[in-house]
């Protein structure tokens, strides 16, 4: 197998990195939204984004120190919340940027249009 291949099918490293460059971009083009158009839409996808980033590195960081091996070490309580806090992070951020998208079309539909 193809050694770029396998490194992204096997581990996902390269996956993961361009994923979190990604929501950087897209937090990057929310706040350049939100301080074009003075945008309230703007300012949700901004808090959306940083929380999509923060979930998706907290289950990289969650994933790469929990191990079956060592799983029995943690506490029980601990794990469920490492688990489920950057889940709720991740949904939280994307329907925050969903809104976003939504309130700052509402916001322009509603202004009105200078010749």
């Amino acid at each position: 197998m193809n050694l770029l291949l396998e490194l992204v099918i096997t581990q996902g490293f390269l996956m993961d990195v361009f994923g979190v460059i990604g929501l950087g971009l897209v937090a990057l083009a929310a706040i350049r939204l939100s301080r074009r158009w003075g945008s309230t839409g703007g300012t949700m996808m901004i808090w959306g984004a940083i929380s999509l980033l923060i979930g998706r590195i907290g289950i990289l960081i969650f994933s790469h120190h929990v191990t079956p091996f060592n799983q029995a070490a943690f506490d029980p309580t601990l794990l469920a919340i490492g688990k489920n806090v950057p889940l709720a992070l991740l949904t939280f951020g994307l329907g925050a940027v969903v809104w976003g998208f939504w309130g700052h079309e509402r916001q322009l539909s509603a202004a009105p249009i200078a010749d």
